[in-house]
C-alpha cells in the first residue's frame, strides 16, 4: 500500500510540474479539455512556478495578481505556421473563483510578458476568451491560467481553441462584411458595401440563437441577451451567405 501511495504521489507531481513555458501544453486547432485541476497547497505546490506577469498596458487590472508564487499556474502554447497573419482565440470556463487568463508572447524564466490580451473572473462558472491577431510566422503564443486567492488550486475547462489562417490575396481582395466590436458585449455593428438581407447567429453546436432582418448596408444587432462564448454569424447578401465568428463577452 505504501508503494502504491508513493507511485500516485509521483504521478500527481509529474502531472503538474510544468516548471517553465517549455513544459506548456501544446495546442492544436479545435483543442478542448474538460475538468483540468491542479494540486494547490500554496507556495511549494508542484503547480506553482510563475512568479510575476506584466500588465497589459492599462491600470485597474487584476489578471497579473493571479500569477505570483502563491497560486497554481497552467500554461498552454501554440506556434503559428510559416505564413504571417494567423489569429487565435482561447476560451475557458472557470470552476473556481478568482481565475485569471492571459495571452502573451514572452516567457522570461518564471515571468510572463509580452501580453496580448487578458481576462479576470472573480466567480466560478464564468466563460473567458482571449484573442491574438496578426501573429508573425513561426511565432509561439502562450495562454496562462492562474489563481489570485486561496485555496490556490486551479479548476477550469478549455472549451475552445480556434486558429484562423491568414487571408490569401484572393480572400483579402474579396468584399468583406465588417463586424465590430468583436469581442462584443451588447451591440454588434455590421457594415457592408451592399445591402444585407438578414442575419442569423448560431452557437457552436448549430443551434440558432438569434435572427434579424436587416435590409440595409449598415445595421446594429443587440446581442446583450446571448451568453458569453463563441458564435457563428451568417449574413445573407443577395442570396450568398457569408459566415464570420463573433465572440460574446
Amino acid at each position: 500500500m505504501k508503494n502504491f501511495t508513493l507511485i500516485l504521489l509521483f504521478i500527481s507531481s509529474c502531472a503538474y510540474s510544468q516548471l517553465s513555458c517549455v513544459g506548456a501544453v501544446q495546442l492544436t486547432n479545435g483543442y478542448t479539455a474538460a475538468g483540468i485541476t491542479t494540486p494547490g497547497a500554496g507556495a511549494g505546490s508542484p503547480g506553482t512556478w510563475v512568479t510575476a506577469a506584466t500588465l497589459c498596458g492599462t491600470a485597474g487590472q487584476y489578471h497579473h495578481n493571479c500569477f505570483t508564487s502563491i497560486g497554481d499556474d497552467y500554461v498552454f502554447s501554440y506556434t503559428t505556421g510559416p505564413a504571417a497573419g494567423e489569429s487565435v482565440s482561447f476560451t475557458i470556463v472557470t470552476n473556481i473563483n478568482y481565475i485569471g487568463l492571459m495571452a502573451f508572447t514572452g516567457c522570461n524564466g518564471t515571468v510572463l510578458d509580452g501580453c496580448r490580451d487578458w481576462r479576470y473572473a472573480p466567480t466560478l462558472g464564468t466563460t473567458m476568451t482571449v484573442t491574438a491577431t496578426a501573429l508573425e510566422a513561426n511565432q509561439t503564443i502562450y495562454f496562462a491560467v492562474g489563481i489570485w486567492s486561496t485555496p490556490n488550486n486551479l479548476a477550469f475547462s478549455v472549451t475552445d481553441f480556434t486558429v484562423t489562417p491568414p487571408l490569401s490575396v484572393e480572400e483579402f481582395n474579396e468584399k468583406q462584411i465588417t463586424a465590430y466590436p468583436n469581442p462584443v458585449k451588447e451591440t454588434l455593428n455590421l457594415s457592408y458595401n451592399q445591402k444585407i438581407s438578414d442575419i442569423a447567429i448560431y452557437n457552436l453546436i448549430g443551434q440558432q440563437v438569434l435572427a434579424k432582418p436587416i435590409e440595409a448596408a449598415d445595421a446594429q444587432v443587440d446581442v446583450s441577451g446571448l451568453s458569453a462564448g463563441n458564435y457563428i454569424l451568417k449574413a445573407n447578401v443577395e442570396g450568398t451567405v457569408k459566415n464570420m465568428k463573433i465572440v460574446k463577452e
